[in-house]
């Protein structure tokens, strides 16, 4: 898997299926921390579900890239927001709304979905 951190509330998820785990910054003074590898484990565990999809329709999944966005609150500060972008060049226009179902379908988004705000867009 890697990860492109693009600012310090943004990352690129790509390989989602590769082995091993590669980390880049877009820039100098960005720091992959805690929430940013919380994100990421969002990610992963999304992908985990496309990718079960994908093998029950005989698709191919590798081409699946992410960007996850998300917002804080303050007092106490939480994750109070999060936008996930799901590319997917190889998905059939038809599959769009079933894909964007089953992304909702991970154990860490269902986790978080009671305290959390979080969207989900899926493009081909």
């Amino acid at each position: 898997m890697k990860v492109h951190l693009k600012e310090q509330t943004e990352i690129h998820l790509s390989d989602l299926g590769g082995e091993g785990f590669e980390q880049t910054l877009e820039r100098e003074g960005l720091y992959y921390g805690a929430i940013a590898m919380f994100v990421t484990s969002l990610g992963k565990c999304t992908f985990a579900v496309l990718d079960n999809y994908a093998l029950r329709l005989d698709m191919e999944s590798s081409d699946i890239t992410m960007q996850l966005n998300w917002e804080f609150s303050h007092e106490p500060t939480t994750i109070k927001q999060i936008d996930m972008k799901i590319k997917w060049p190889a998905l059939p226009e038809n599959r769009l709304k079933a894909v964007q179902r089953a992304s909702h379908k991970c154990t860490i988004h269902n986790t978080i979905k009671a305290c959390v705000d979080m969207t989900v867009t899926v493009e081909n």
